[in-house]
């Protein structure tokens, strides 16, 4: 009965590929925004690494695991940091049932500092999706279009996205699509969907205490179907430099995620790093046949700062009316 119905969830997402979304889902979404969005890179104002494991529907046989780590961080390309530009590095793999996927983008963001009472950034990513149907043995219905069936089968695929963020301490709007070449893996009868996402959020201050409040969005979309995340965290800042966060989100007929972790900076906030953890209880009509889905992140972050030295410097033939400084 489990294989039949693994069989057929993967029957949905490979074989209707064309019609049904294909990248991987992530709830903690609100930390992880590089993946969707290209203009993130450098976003955060120093070098950042970030690892992240989902572990989904357990108890189920080839159930969906998928790992993912990102690495960014800004240049100045003018002298008062108004202008910069962000690069990063993504990665992940991710497996259900035969199907593994893995993918290597390298993005590119250019900044545009105090825009309004924000930053905008807009970037684009290059790199490759690599597709494997592994050794596979399908149950299944009689389909009008066949399955790669027997030894293990795999092709790559040129990948390219875009996107735009715009953001502040307190907020932060993004628009992307990935997958714009929609590549297809030949041999596989796959081609990549385009993937449209719509994020936000915003932080509110609860009056003259240490608590505030973060509800984010995200809204997926292939233009053949849609879902959409909607988050809420409570922060609790305990000395201006650590703090807890915890709360739920609501993925639609699909979740319910609960959430907790610690935000903390160090060596006189230079140093950053943050610990998220997630269980999703499944409320679709999988939920007979798993026992919830678990999501840990890990970020490290160094803010880079550059310490500017002042010099005075006295022009002798016209005395204290020269004096410069660097």
């Amino acid at each position: 009965m489990r294989k039949c119905l693994l069989s057929l969830v993967l029957l949905t997402g490979f074989f209707g590929s064309l019609r049904a979304q294909q990248d991987p889902q992530y709830t903690m979404f609100y930390f992880n925004k590089m993946l969707y969005n290209p203009a993130y890179a450098g976003a955060k104002d120093g070098i950042c690494g970030t690892i992240l494991g989902r572990f989904q529907w357990n108890g189920l046989p080839g159930a969906p695991n998928t790992w993912l780590f990102t690495a960014d961080m800004p240049f100045n390309l003018t002298s008062d940091g108004k202008n910069q530009l962000g690069v990063g590095l993504t990665g992940y793999g991710d497996y259900i049932g035969f199907q593994q996927d893995h993918g290597l983008k390298v993005a590119a963001a250019y900044r545009r500092r105090d825009l309004g009472p924000g930053h905008l950034a807009v970037g684009i990513d290059i790199g490759f999706s690599n597709k494997n149907i592994v050794a596979p043995n399908w149950i299944y219905p009689g389909l009008p279009e066949p399955l790669p069936n027997g030894p293990t089968t795999s092709n790559f695929g040129f990948d390219f996205s875009a996107g735009v963020y715009y953001h502040n301490t307190n907020f932060y709007a993004g628009f992307s699509v990935l997958h714009l070449t929609a590549s297809e893996f030949i041999g596989l009868n796959v081609r990549q969907a385009r993937h449209m996402y719509f994020t936000g959020g915003y932080t509110f201050d609860i009056g003259n205490t240490n608590w505030k409040l973060n509800p984010n969005a995200i809204i997926r979309t292939d233009l053949a179907t849609a879902n959409f995340d909607i988050n809420l965290n409570a922060l609790y800042d305990i000395n201006g430099t650590h703090g807890i966060f915890f709360g739920a989100t609501y993925r639609y007929i699909d979740a319910i995620g609960i959430n907790v972790g610690y935000n903390g900076s160090f060596n006189g906030g230079k140093m950053g790093m943050l610990f998220g953890y997630n269980y999703d209880i499944n409320t679709s009509r999988l939920n007979s046949f798993n026992s919830g889905s678990h999501e840990i992140i890990l970020r490290f972050c160094y803010k880079i700062e550059k310490n500017r030295e002042i010099y005075e410097r006295y022009v002798v033939r016209f005395g204290d009316s020269m004096r410069t400084r660097y």
